[in-house]
């Protein structure tokens, strides 16, 4: 194990490694400090479904689920088998997980796992594998997408798939997410084994979505339906992931500080949805207007939406004029020595009260 991490690029969200006693831990984000990397702890060495093909080591899952609760449970569970991970970030003011670099053994690259998988002979390849690399294809030859900003994560990333997992499929680069939804559909046409997915699957999907919102299904389900690539590839549950390439990542970690103020509802315009469909998601606004009955005085402008919280995010375009509510906090940019105000969305705070509405389906809210 090595004292110092050596990365071939920034770390980006869904990036795999295991640390010093193999546990497997799937980071989190873009915007990570120097000395570590968030993450969350997801597989434990235990007697269950999951063996690396690499190590022949087996593992059991020790995250309940990806939600606002599972990820707490996580760090709870994690606080007794490993204290030495519990973070407090200066940045969002909250503990996170977050891994020493000295305490990681080895580091998992998405874009590297899809290269070796379409680099192996079909023979070689397991059914999943097999439709990892018909995926990438189809998306290459139909979407355009370079190989190069592809890759492949989960349980595959680490070599610890069974024939129950998901494909997990990253795409780097903005300018790919921004059509994305557009395009999709035509792969539906190209392989009839990628289907949209099962109304009982979509049921699950949008019950899950409101939980985090507080909206109704009906209403969440009108949004849902704008994400047209949720589908599956035969029995195989099939995701898309988009990450910034390490070259757009708008900030690094400690440039800027969020202090943390209080709920509000603000209608504003979309001005920049570049960062819309990632990990956190940022949507920069403008002509901001307050519409819940707080006392707020803004000595400052509001500029930004960041979201922790995906089912929330990924719907809306430049111009957009939307509806906000999350929690707002105060940011302090000390690389270039301003300060601005921003809604975060994912917190503890708002948990099943928060999202972004188009405003006439905010105002069926207030009826």
């Amino acid at each position: 194990m090595a004292s110092k991490l050596e990365l071939k690029r920034p770390s980006l969200h869904l990036d795999y490694f295991s640390d010093y006693k193999d546990r497997i831990c799937q980071v989190l984000t873009w915007h990570h400090p120097t000395d570590r990397r968030l993450c969350i702890v997801k597989y434990d060495i235990g007697s269950s479904f999951w063996i690396s093909r690499e190590t022949g080591i087996q593992y059991t899952r020790i995250l309940k689920s990806y939600s606002l609760e599972g990820q707490i449970d996580n760090l709870l569970l994690v606080k007794k088998i490993e204290p030495s991970y519990v973070y407090h970030s200066i940045v969002y003011g909250v503990d996170f997980l977050a891994v020493p670099n000295e305490r990681i053994k080895q580091y998992y690259y998405p874009e590297e796992r899809l290269g070796e998988i379409l680099a192996t002979s079909d023979d070689d390849l397991d059914e999943i594998e097999l439709k990892v690399k018909v995926l990438a294809d189809l998306l290459n030859k139909h979407l355009k997408i370079p190989m190069k900003n592809m890759g492949i994560t989960g349980s595959i990333l680490w070599k610890g798939q069974t024939e129950k997992s998901d494909i997990d499929f990253m795409i780097y680069g903005n300018e790919y997410a921004q059509d994305f939804n557009e395009k999709f559909p035509i792969l539906y046409e190209k392989n009839p084994e990628i289907q949209p997915m099962s109304p009982e699957k979509t049921k699950r999907y949008e019950e899950s979505a409101a939980r985090k919102s507080g909206i109704s299904s009906k209403l969440t389900r009108k949004y849902i339906s704008r994400k047209r690539w949720l589908s599956v590839f035969g029995d195989t549950n099939l995701s898309i992931i988009f990450s910034p390439l390490s070259s757009e990542l708008p900030f690094a970690y400690g440039d800027q500080i969020f202090t943390p103020i209080e709920a509000v509802d603000v209608e504003c315009f979309v001005t920049n949805a570049a960062f819309g469909s990632v990990y956190p998601s940022i949507y920069e606004i403008t002509d901001c207007k307050l519409l819940s009955t707080n006392k707020v005085k803004l000595d400052s402008p509001l500029e930004r939406i960041l979201s922790f919280e995906g089912a929330l995010t990924g719907f809306f375009k430049n111009n957009d004029k939307i509806v906000v509510r999350g929690l707002l906090e105060k940011v302090v940019d000390k690389k270039n020595n301003r300060q601005f105000y921003q809604i975060l969305l994912g917190t503890q705070e708002c948990s099943g009260n928060e999202f972004i509405l188009y405003p006439e389906d905010y105002l069926q809210l207030k009826k």
